[in-house]
């Protein structure tokens, strides 16, 4: 397990029933933070066990010991996060795999699809950007073109050392140098 991850936890928490009971609060918190926040293997003796994201893998013995509580304790606190809803417990005679209901509300994904969201935004705005700064180029170059049709070669150059050219992706580079050649388009008006 990672120590660098983290979980969330709404303030809400304090509206719930095991907020009122520490030992029901140290065993949910205790869960959330075991829970895997990736699909992972785990190899349990002999075996390998799938874990999806939001579970995890114990024992009674195991728990009890990490949580510092007696064996039955855990198991009563367990089987009331169970009826809460709050988590499903798969058992066989040697370990229990534990899930967490609802366990997308407890991660970092949201923050993660915030990101994506705020990249994908970022990158529709730098396209608008670069079309901006590629018409604001085309049409101050059009114009130096059409006032001395003969020196385009030099007026090109200099478009190539406009700083404003560099913030265009290649094609975009390209585009502008070819659609400036033609004169087809700088009639065109784009």
């Amino acid at each position: 397990m990672e120590d660098k991850s983290w979980i969330k936890l709404y303030r809400k928490i304090l509206e719930s029933p095991i907020f009122e009971n520490e030992k029901a609060l140290k065993i949910w918190i205790w869960c959330l933070v075991k829970a895997t926040h990736k699909e992972r293997n785990q190899l349990v003796g002999k075996q390998i066990i799938h874990l999806e994201k939001g579970q995890f893998v114990t024992g009674r013995k195991k728990a009890s010991k990490e949580l510092k509580m007696k064996d039955r304790t855990v198991y009563d606190y367990f089987k009331l996060l169970e009826e809460l809803h709050m988590i499903r417990i798969n058992s066989n005679n040697k370990f229990s795999i534990i899930t967490i209901e609802k366990w997308g509300n407890y991660q970092v994904e949201e923050l993660l699809n915030q990101q994506q969201t705020n990249n994908n935004a970022t990158t529709t705005q730098h396209k608008q950007e670069c079309k901006e700064i590629y018409l604001i180029l085309f049409n101050k170059y059009k114009k130096k073109i059409e006032e001395q049709p003969k020196k385009i070669i030099q007026i090109i150059g200099d478009l190539k050392k406009n700083p404003d050219y560099e913030l265009l992706s290649t094609e975009e580079q390209e585009e502008l140098f070819y659609d400036l050649m033609n004169p087809m388009k700088r009639s065109n008006n784009k």
